[in-house]
Formats: C-alpha cells, sequence, structure tokens
C-alpha cells in the first residue's frame, strides 16, 4: 500500500480535477483525459470539493454558465472555497461580437480569483494579456497529440474535408467558394462537412447548403461523427482543411494530425506557433493562397499525409508531466 511516507511529492500536489459539462463537449472531454493521465481524482460536483483543498478547473464560460459575468462570479466562488488553478480555453477576442467585452471581464476576474493559470497556447496567454487583465503571468502547455501515424489510406481524391462544429467563421464558406473556383479550372472538387450545427447556428448549414448549390459545388453533411468514427472519416477525405478565422486554438486541428493528415490550415499566430512546435505537420495558406494550395494538395496527395518518423509531440503522457510539474510549483 502507498503511503503519505513513500508517496511521491508530485502526487500530494496533483489537485482534484471538476469536470463541468457533458462529455461531448471538447474541453470536457479534454479535461477528464488530463486528469486520467496525471492520476488525479474527478469530481462532478463542486459541493464535494474540501474546503481549502486543492482543485483544477478547465474553463470556458460557456460551459459554466450563458451569462459571461455568472460564470465568472461562480468561478470566483469556487476559488473562495478551494486553492484553485484553471487552464483557460476560448480565450477572448473581439470577433466574439457582442459578447466579447463581458466574456474579455469575465476572463480577468477568473485570472484574478485563481492561485494560477495556464493556457495551451502562447498566442492564448497573449490574448489573455491584451484584452483581459494586463501583466498576468500564466503558464502555456500545449494541446497534445493522441494517435500514431499509420501508413496512407485510400481516400475520395476529389473532397475537400471540413472537420468539426459549423457556425460562422469557421471556415466552411470560403472553401466552397475555393471549391467553385477549383471546379471552373477543370478539378471536380466537393466539399464534406464533417460536424453538425454548434448550438444556435443550425440556419448555418441552411445558408452552405444553399451557397454551394448556387456555386454548383456538391456538399455532403454528415452530421456529428462519433468519436469511435473520427480516424477513418479523417482520413477518408482527399484534403483536409481547417480555414477557420480567429482562431485561439484548435482541438480539429490536432485531430487530423493525430489521423496522420497534414491539413491545410489559415495562416495565423497559433497556427505558426503550431507549426513550429511540430514541423511538418501543417501547410498554411492565407485569403490568396487558398485555391492554389488546394490544386497542389489535389494533384499531389502525398502532400496531404504526414511523413512516417514526424514527431508528434508533445503526446498525453507529456501534457500530464508538464501539469504535474507546475501543480508542484504553485501548491505553496
Amino acid at each position: 500500500m502507498t503511503t503519505s511516507q513513500t508517496r511521491p511529492r508530485t502526487a500530494t500536489v496533483v489537485p482534484h480535477h471538476l469536470l463541468i459539462g457533458p462529455d461531448t463537449h471538447g474541453v470536457t472531454r479534454y479535461a477528464g483525459e488530463v486528469a486520467g493521465a496525471a492520476g488525479a481524482l474527478i469530481v462532478r460536483d463542486a459541493g464535494l470539493l474540501k474546503e481549502g483543498g486543492r482543485a483544477h478547473l478547465h474553463v470556458t464560460d460557456r460551459l459554466i454558465s450563458p451569462d459571461p459575468t455568472a460564470a465568472a462570479e461562480l468561478v470566483e466562488g469556487l476559488a473562495r472555497r478551494v486553492r484553485l488553478t484553471v487552464t483557460l480555453h476560448d480565450v477572448p477576442q473581439p470577433t466574439d461580437g457582442p459578447r466579447f467585452r463581458a466574456r474579455a471581464a469575465a476572463y480577468g476576474r477568473i485570472v484574478r480569483a485563481s492561485t494560477a493559470w495556464a493556457t495551451n497556447s502562447w498566442h492564448e496567454h497573449a490574448l489573455v494579456n491584451r484584452w483581459c487583465i494586463a501583466d498576468a503571468h500564466g503558464t502555456v502547455i500545449p494541446l497534445p497529440i493522441q494517435g500514431a501515424i499509420g501508413g496512407r489510406a485510400e481516400t475520395d481524391a476529389h473532397v475537400l474535408g471540413v472537420f468539426g462544429f459549423v457556425y460562422p467563421g469557421k471556415g466552411h464558406r470560403q472553401v466552397a467558394r475555393a471549391a467553385a473556383a477549383l471546379r471552373r479550372g477543370g478539378l471536380l472538387a466537393t466539399v464534406r462537412v464533417l460536424g453538425d450545427a454548434a448550438k444556435g447556428h443550425a440556419d448555418e448549414i441552411d445558408e452552405l447548403l444553399r451557397n454551394c448549390h448556387a456555386r454548383g459545388v456538391p456538399v455532403e453533411v454528415s452530421g456529428r461523427v462519433p468519436e469511435a468514427g473520427v480516424r477513418d472519416a479523417l482520413r477518408r477525405v482527399g484534403v483536409p482543411v481547417a480555414a477557420h478565422r480567429n482562431v485561439s486554438a484548435s482541438g480539429s486541428v490536432n485531430s487530423w494530425i493525430a489521423a496522420g493528415r497534414r491539413p491545410l490550415v489559415r495562416d495565423s499566430a497559433y497556427a505558426r506557433e503550431m507549426a513550429a512546435l511540430r514541423p511538418g505537420t501543417l501547410t498554411l495558406f492565407d485569403d490568396s493562397t487558398l485555391v492554389p494550395r488546394l490544386e497542389e494538395a489535389l494533384r499531389r496527395p502525398t502532400t496531404t499525409w504526414i511523413k512516417p518518423g514526424t514527431d508528434l509531440g508533445p503526446r498525453l503522457e507529456d501534457t500530464a508531466a508538464a501539469y504535474r510539474t507546475w501543480w508542484a510549483a504553485v501548491a505553496g
């Protein structure tokens, strides 16, 4: 039996993990994966956390409350009861629209209330400092890749695939316009949407279908892809594309990489950071280069696959180790 005298020092500072929301939500699922890899106890009810104990929360305000101010108040209340560390997801930025100021203020309050905070990229860390709370100092622990690179698979060579929830700015419309341009040039590209509409955005799918029909572009909407079928679905498309604007971090890009694909990703500070973290896993494009990049990928399909032997780190075990080191450092 492991006792308090023999237990490794880091084990004593791994906080309980409070999971909020359904496991189908990417943030909740990721929080559970980190907890499992780090050896943390998962708690679903904040009321079960011991007064004065340690807890960690992966924060996206929408999972806590539809009202950002209420979300901040709930986290502040939790931080008064326990020593709380947080990982910030969906960091606010002006493209959030009317909710931006409220979300930025809420994240600033959450940072101030927590014992320590983390983001998944330096890009997000900079967003926190620029829009939420100036001169705050957090840590950065990148999202891991889970999966092993296999050989190339048979694909539907003409299909441009976009994975994840459908919402404004995700890039589906731009991919449809690019497909129309390719078809005018003699390449019979089609669009496959691997995902369902985000909550409140069912009209986006209707609009996409109308736009594709008007442009003469065949489009297929799969709806939500079951977890067990994601890898095969991502390996089936001809060209993987992640065209969303104003991204702060992207689980969908990591899913493409985990499936062995080298997606075309819109150029951004975050995309450049990830391309430097994992060389050889992304192909960047901007508004002026999407069509030629797609044309090259359709003509040279090997460019859409990651080469065997490419380093995909950090892996989940690396991420868990980074969290344990950080929790040990802030435990005092």
